[in-house]
């Protein structure tokens, strides 16, 4: 390897599995140097984000400490290549952190954030151990009533951002019979670290929580509001970029009051809709935008499959053409030829869990904030 020149090396060490390349960091002071280098780091990235063998879940389990506090774990499921899965426990401690919501996964980093205590946010990369805190935004001194967070990258800006919206109660009833106001604030990291006030969200997004899908520089979430006298379900999206809501149009179903959910499934927005024990409908939206694009990609019957299900949220496609489920604490792949759906068994995986689509990165929180942070071996 010493005859080797760095571009060599770092072209060899850029398709390795997350899990092996932490473990190169253990091979000598120079190996360690180099998978800090951010040639190799955005490399890697680079080629782990378009090869579906890398990609991989971020599972969220909660285990119960004592009857009311709750500890949040972290797993990863990831294949090596072949068609078995492998489940693996991060051993993390979030400092202040306990039973915290997983907000959104981007490029190997986690948005982190305890939606009922302490409303504290951690950028954290769970294959390296390293993460940073996010200031609290100034908020009012009342304590907010819900608190809505997304979180995602600009490439052309080469930044990430997250945007919180906080709702608090209003003193007096408007016109529209809204009981709450809120405000919008923004971090963009490694700018000058500190969150902006950029007004109030004209859509309702309480009780979301978490964005349901990052696609085309937008995080986006359903949200139901009034249309004049009607109630009517909205996709709402916030554009990072020039930091403004818009309405994104929904496939040309009706949606039966918040009986689809959002997600992205081959790099486009998604939208799952559901009828309890009938069927379940995956959209996909090709061309971002346009509503003409909405195509259904597939149905699952309830009464082909023997199984009566509801909510389900697709994960991903895979190499042998099978779409990823998941339906409450258990994962399904459904085959559209066969019209056959089989559970996933994976050794060490949690009874309960929420899954997430991620991407093992060496990308550093730290040195997107420009400071000191923690990093476990």
């Amino acid at each position: 390897m010493d005859k080797l020149s760095s571009e060599i090396v770092i072209d060899i060490l850029s398709r390795l599995p997350i899990k092996s390349l932490v473990r190169c960091r253990c091979v000598c002071k120079s190996w360690f140097h180099l998978t800090h280098d951010m040639h190799l780091i955005d490399t890697h990235l680079s080629i782990s984000s378009k090869n579906e063998i890398f990609t991989g879940l971020i599972l969220k389990s909660s285990i119960p400490i004592h009857r009311t506090c709750w500890h949040s774990k972290l797993s990863f499921v990831h294949n090596d290549g072949t068609d078995d899965y492998k489940c693996v426990n991060f051993n993390l401690s979030l400092p202040l952190l306990h039973n915290y919501e997983i907000m959104g996964s981007c490029n190997g980093l986690l948005c982190l954030f305890d939606p009922i205590v302490k409303y504290l946010t951690h950028i954290l990369n769970p294959c390296t151990g390293e993460f940073v805190f996010l200031p609290d935004p100034i908020r009012d001194l009342e304590d907010p009533v819900s608190v809505v967070v997304g979180f995602g990258f600009l490439p052309k800006m080469n930044v990430y951002k997250v945007v919180e919206i906080v709702y608090y109660k209003r003193e007096i009833v408007d016109d529209d019979n809204d009981d709450l106001r809120s405000n919008v604030y923004v971090y963009t990291m490694g700018d000058d670290n500190s969150w902006r006030h950029i007004g109030s969200s004209p859509y309702s997004l309480r009780g979301r929580y978490f964005s349901e899908g990052f696609v085309d520089g937008a995080v986006h979430w359903v949200s139901s509001g009034y249309d004049g006298p009607k109630l009517v379900d909205r996709i709402v999206a916030f554009d990072l970029e020039n930091e403004v809501f818009r309405v994104i149009p929904h496939p040309d179903f009706d949606s039966g009051r918040l009986n689809y959910t959002l997600g992205v499934l081959q790099g486009c927005l998604s939208a799952t809709r559901f009828k309890v024990q009938d069927y379940v409908e995956i959209w996909i939206m090709k061309d971002y935008g346009v509503k003409e694009s909405w195509t259904k990609c597939l149905k699952i019957v309830c009464s082909e499959v023997g199984l009566m299900i509801g909510a389900v949220r697709p994960l991903l496609f895979q190499r042998n053409g099978e779409v990823m489920l998941q339906h409450g604490g258990t994962l399904f792949c459904y085959n559209p030829l066969t019209k056959k759906l089989r559970e996933l068994r994976i050794s060490g995986m949690p009874r309960s869990f929420k899954a997430f689509i991620h991407v093992g990165s060496l990308v550093s929180p730290r040195k997107l904030l420009k400071c000191e942070s923690t990093e476990f071996a």
